[in-house]
């Protein structure tokens, strides 16, 4: 490890132990049932269950209440009239020691809900723990109907100090969004806008900026935890996960996370194009989601908090899966979980110093002829390749699986179906994937295949409500991209939609302008087009002033990621072979429409482009 890794893990763990050092010592874990609710508690939290609800409606740490009043914790399913919380539940005790109890809240399906399935929410609370663990499961017996589940969440309610300030003032969710929360006072003042999700504050901190849940949109795999927290009260509260197994659509996929005056968790991440779980009649299907940790701590500023959180996740991690959740059916234990080893090497014939290091590898089950991107169903496990190309994916459930890989800088991913996985170690041995190519060299790339539009402009800066209505004011119509001048951090925008004009969406056409030494005689050049996000998108290409022919309708489209502001969605992956016949020796100019103007969601972002030549 290199001296610097060494220096920050020390420091982090020191850190950590200065927090912790300050936590009295626990008692016993001890639960009093007085009727209507629950009383959990363990020295170091009290935890109050509302047993009618299935919600936490308060928790106590310190001195502080950790949850808003009115705002309890809660699981919820869709939206509108098929919205449904677990209401009026059974309840019982699962299990009940000195050292942990779990309680749990059964609601059976009952015709008329939207979602025929069985909802049973599950509280934890360990000895020593300054938080509550929790999970849900979701049945879907033989004899209920068929059905769909799209929105599957949980939520927890952050308390106000006073009318005018928060508890925990500052967000924490990654390194762009890192901030002071507009006060509940500026929420009170703020302007409504067209979109409901979306205000406009006008005093405060973030007097002139828009404030919107999804500025907050989240890649769950980078990170291991999110929350709020104080420096004025030195406390925060975060969503601590030790593994994304139970989540649906991979490594990529995004859905909102902490946001003003709440803490979000989405299980079925339905936002940006999210796959919704189906459910056959005559199926039976379970799954559980989770367990993850309602954490707090204190005695720190908020990044310090910051920084113990993520170490806790760390710990999570190392002690995933947990002994103390007995469900064989749902939960292995690690000795009935495998481990998948091996090394991944990557050949792509134009690109010979590619290699395979840091490439996501996992193993999915989708439906036959799906792809990892749209499986909710089951459980995904996934890993990095480190430095080496060797790889290790522990804890896996036993089962037969796709294995897949991708990695910043291939275009596509390689698939190996088949992979069985049992109890212990599974050595794979060396995996080969070759990129496929029908050319001899590369006339041309604009950006970086790392299916983001990070590298374009306004690629760290997109998490801003209304963010398109600025790319008029900023940008020419046409926009012009010259190879080997203009720079793509600045010269290619992260989103390509309509130009507003006098109010107003019109074309927005996109040039590339390129030179050509010499043109081959025959065959065929490539165009590759890798989507970053699409919707409502219809791209008509045009090269040297002739039509490439029919509009390019890009995969995998959906989401809405330009209006909830994303910076991809679902990726996709476009290739148009091209008679060399239509290129000249000399300037060539590529120009590139998005057609179809008659809202601002409808767009495309590009992750990469190349022309590939014989």
């Amino acid at each position: 490890m290199p001296r610097t890794s060494i220096l920050s893990l020390l420091g982090l763990m020191a850190l950590t132990a200065t927090l912790h050092s300050e936590t009295p010592a626990s008692s016993p874990v001890a639960l009093e049932d007085k009727g209507k609710t629950l009383i959990l508690s363990n020295g170091l939290v009290t935890a109050t269950i509302d047993k009618g609800s299935s919600t936490i409606d308060s928790i106590r740490y310190k001195s502080f209440e950790m949850v808003s009043p009115g705002k309890p914790v809660y699981y919820s399913m869709g939206g509108g009239k098929s919205y449904r919380q677990p209401t009026g539940a059974a309840f019982r005790i699962v299990k009940q020691t000195p050292q942990i109890t779990d309680v749990a809240f059964l609601q059976k399906w009952k015709p008329g809900n939207d979602q025929a399935v069985d909802i049973e929410v599950h509280y934890a609370l360990k000895q020593g723990e300054s938080g509550v663990y929790t999970y849900a499961t979701l049945s879907h017996p033989a004899e209920y109907p068929a059905t769909a589940i799209g929105e599957w969440r949980m939520v927890w309610g952050m308390p106000a100090k006073d009318d005018q300030s928060w508890l925990m003032e500052k967000i924490r969710v990654d390194k762009l969004r890192a901030w002071e929360m507009p006060s509940p006072a500026d929420l009170k003042v703020a302007k409504p806008t067209g979109i409901k999700e979306i205000v406009e504050l006008t005093k405060g901190v973030r007097a002139g900026m828009f404030d919107c849940k999804y500025d907050f949109n989240l890649e769950y795999y980078s990170v291991g935890c999110w929350g709020h927290a104080s420096d004025r009260n030195q406390v925060g509260a975060w969503i601590v996960l030790g593994s994304h197994e139970f989540f649906n659509d991979g490594p990529m996929k995004q859905d909102l996370s902490s946001a003003s005056s709440l803490i979000h968790i989405h299980f079925g991440r339905n936002h940006y194009d999210g796959s919704s779980t189906r459910l056959e009649a005559g199926e039976t299907w379970k799954k559980l989601y989770g367990p993850f940790l309602l954490y707090c701590n204190s005695s720190g500023n908020a990044d310090a908090l910051w920084n113990d959180a993520r170490a806790k996740s760390a710990t999570e991690r190392r002690a995933w899966p947990h002994d103390w959740l007995d469900n064989s059916e749902l939960y292995p234990q690690k000795n009935a979980r495998g481990t998948v080893k091996g090394h991944l090497t990557i050949r792509d014939a134009l690109k010979p110093q590619l290699n395979s290091a840091g490439a996501w590898i996992g193993l999915a089950q989708p439906e036959k002829g799906g792809n990892w991107q749209s499986e909710s169903k089951r459980y995904q496990h996934w890993a990095k390749v480190d430095a080496q190309g060797d790889f290790e994916i522990p804890n896996v459930r036993p089962g037969t699986y796709t294995l897949y890989a991708f990695n910043d800088g291939a275009v596509g991913e390689f698939e190996m179906p088949g992979a069985i996985v049992k109890p212990g170690l599974n050595p794979t041995g060396e995996l080969v994937w070759t990129v496929p190519r029908i050319g001899k060299s590369l006339a041309w790339e604009i950006g970086t295949p790392d299916r983001r539009a990070t590298e374009f402009r306004k690629g760290n800066d997109y998490f801003h409500g209304y963010v398109w209505t600025n790319f008029s004011k900023e940008l020419k119509n046409p926009l012009i991209y010259t190879v080997g001048k203009s720079n793509p951090a600045t010269d290619w925008n992260f989103a390509q939609g309509g130009y507003m004009v006098n109010g107003k969406a019109v074309a927005w056409p996109w040039q590339v302008q390129f030179q050509l030494a010499a043109v081959p005689a025959s065959g065929n050049a490539r165009l590759i087009l890798a989507w970053a996000s699409s919707d409502g998108a219809r791209v008509e290409l045009n090269l040297n002033g002739k039509s490439l022919g029919r509009p390019v309708y890009p995969p995998n489209g959906g989401g809405n990621a330009l209006l909830r502001e994303g910076i991809h969605a679902k990726y996709g992956l476009s290739q148009i072979d091209i008679p060399v016949g239509m290129l000249k020796q000399g300037s060539n100019v590529l120009t590139l429409t998005q057609g179809r103007n008659d809202s601002p969601a409808n767009h495309v972002m590009y992750d990469y482009l190349a022309l590939e030549m014989p």
